[in-house]
């Protein structure tokens, strides 16, 4: 209803009530600000007041992360509109409402490895992404969640992994290499199986293997790495000298050994001796030896006191079996036999990168050291360990310790002793001739030595071994004329404590007229000590090898 009706005219019409109306209107008009006013003063919020605080609320934040997953989210108890944009590592987050003073500034930390950083405004949050992180936002009526997981692993190109894998053998093989050289065979040879285990083609490693497995005593495992590495690199001159030398020392061959002895004031000996070692399979060799020795005296005791001359000959066989275990490990079983004398010997070794240890045993060894032993089927029955040990490229020790017991036929326990052995040898020069001074130690203390009475009643010793304790000085040289002939040559002198003392010396020239055949010349001087008598000992003799 209109309350001032127009006319069609124009003009305003007068109505009967028009004034009563219009000075209604006017007093509302007054009355309005004072009513405002009161109901401000009673408490009551404009609603302008109320839109401003709905729109300064603070977000709930939620900021979570776990092993593969973390979670960014702001909720409002409101509706809010999300806007987002990424932009490489970098999510901007738009809202409809601001943020107020959410504490956004410790997510980085709240998010340690999924968040690297975080910016924000009156109402934009930008997410700085770790650089392995990928991020999908799910908007929601109240607010906004930002699921983070890793990224998928680039699968890199077929070249870039072929590369990558052949620096990583190629550093391998240089720690391998270093292992080498500062003498760490077996962690060597670990690396260098792993590194061939995944390219079998790796002629260099392959090689390193064959030095490895040459080192360690493998020498069956070198014989095979040596091949494989020949097959990489044909005539390779180095691989073709290690096989070589692997072969010129573990190969089956026979041996051939004549020497002529004289022991000063007493006997003459010729002693001949055959050998061999064949390989029979499964990591053992069949070893035998047999030694005939003809004997020359004007006057020998016999066992039942007798001085009587004897001209004739004595010999022994010995035959064995000896295993190399997988662990650098090796055990010999020995059989010997001679005239009136069956027994057996058992030797354990146990081989580092720089040691060997051996330990075993002997019963009814024949015993040809003494001139008694020869003539009356002397034995001998032992116990003994030994010790190698390399403690520095030029410093070697070797240390041994036994107990004997010797008898001949017949009478089994005839004297017991305990034997100490030793040297320490240092190596003078490397390069061209090896020379090398050592000192020596041969040692043995008998506490037990029986004693009978002949036919006329008179003490004789029908076993006679004597104390020794023998310290020498030596001085070893050895080198190659040519490629096929080499020398080697030793002098020294030998103190003994309990004993007569002297020089000694041994001198031998090896000659190699084919790859598979070898044959030597040797001499050498000593003392005879362990009879008692300290009788000078003069030996000449030769050698013949056949390797097949």
């Amino acid at each position: 209803m209109s309350i001032l009706p127009f006319r069609r005219d124009g003009v305003l019409a007068r109505h009967p009530f028009a004034g009563q109306m219009l000075a209604m209107v006017l007093l509302m008009a007054a009355a309005l600000p004072v009513q405002l006013h009161a109901q401000v003063a009673g408490g009551s919020r404009p609603a302008a007041a109320r839109l401003e605080e709905v729109r300064l609320e603070k977000p709930r934040l939620e900021a979570v992360r776990e092993d593969r997953s973390a979670r960014f989210a702001l909720r409002w108890s409101a509706a809010v509109t999300t806007e987002a944009e990424h932009n490489g590592r970098e999510l901007v987050l738009r809202f409809s409402r601001p943020l107020g003073d959410v504490a956004l500034d410790t997510v980085p930390e709240r998010l340690q490895s999924w968040v690297d950083n975080i910016l924000y405004g009156y109402d934009s949050v930008a997410l700085v992404l770790a650089s392995d992180v990928e991020a999908t936002v799910l908007p929601e009526p109240g607010g906004v969640t930002v699921a983070l997981a890793r990224k998928p692993a680039a699968r890199p190109a077929p070249q870039a992994v072929a590369a990558d894998r052949a620096a990583e053998r190629r550093i391998g093989y240089f720690r391998a290499l270093a292992m080498m050289e500062e003498g760490e065979a077996r962690p060597a040879r670990k690396l260098l199986r792993g590194l061939l285990a995944q390219n079998p083609d790796d002629a260099q490693s392959t090689a390193l293997l064959a030095q490895a497995e040459e080192r360690l005593g493998r020498w069956r495992e070198a014989l095979l790495a040596y091949d494989g590495a020949l097959k990489l690199t044909p005539d390779e001159p180095s691989l073709v000298e290690g096989k070589a030398r692997v072969l010129h020392e573990n190969a089956d061959r026979l041996r051939l050994d004549v020497d002529w002895q004289r022991v000063r004031n007493a006997e003459t000996q010729r002693i001949t001796r055959a050998g061999g070692v064949q390989e029979i399979g499964g990591s053992t060799r069949f070893t035998w030896s047999f030694e005939r020795r003809d004997v020359d005296i004007g006057a020998a005791r016999r066992a039942d006191g007798r001085l009587e001359a004897f001209h004739d000959a004595r010999s022994r066989l010995d035959v064995g079996l000896v295993h190399d275990w997988p662990e650098l490990q090796r055990s010999s079983l020995t059989f010997y036999a001679a005239p009136r004398t069956l027994g057996a010997g058992y030797t354990h070794a146990w081989r580092s990168e720089e040691a060997e240890t051996r330990a075993g045993f002997a019963l009814k060894e024949p015993n040809f050291a003494f001139l008694e032993g020869i003539i009356g089927a002397g034995r001998r029955d032992r116990l003994f360990v030994q010790h190698e040990e390399r403690l520095s490229s030029r410093w070697a020790l070797a240390l041994g310790a036994g107990w004997n017991r010797y008898g001949l036929a017949g009478s089994a326990d005839l004297a017991r002793s305990a034997t100490v052995e030793g040297s320490l040898r240092y190596t003078l020069n490397t390069e061209g001739p090896l020379t090398s001074v050592a000192y020596v130690l041969d040692a043995e203390y008998v506490g037990r030595r029986k004693e009978r009475l002949d036919a006329l009643g008179q003490i004789y010793v029908p076993l006679p071994a004597a104390t020794r304790e023998v310290h020498a000085v030596q001085l070893n040289i050895e080198d190659h004329i040519t490629d096929y002939v080499r020398y080697a040559a030793q002098v020294g002198y030998a103190y003994d404590r309990r004993g007569q003392s002297g020089p000694q010396g041994a001198v031998s020239l090896a000659w190699e007229p084919a790859e598979n055949l070898e044959v030597g010349l040797r001499a050498s001087h000593a003392r005879s000590t362990a009879r008692g008598s300290a009788s000078a000992v003069d030996s000449v003799g030769g050698f013949l090898v056949w390797r097949y």
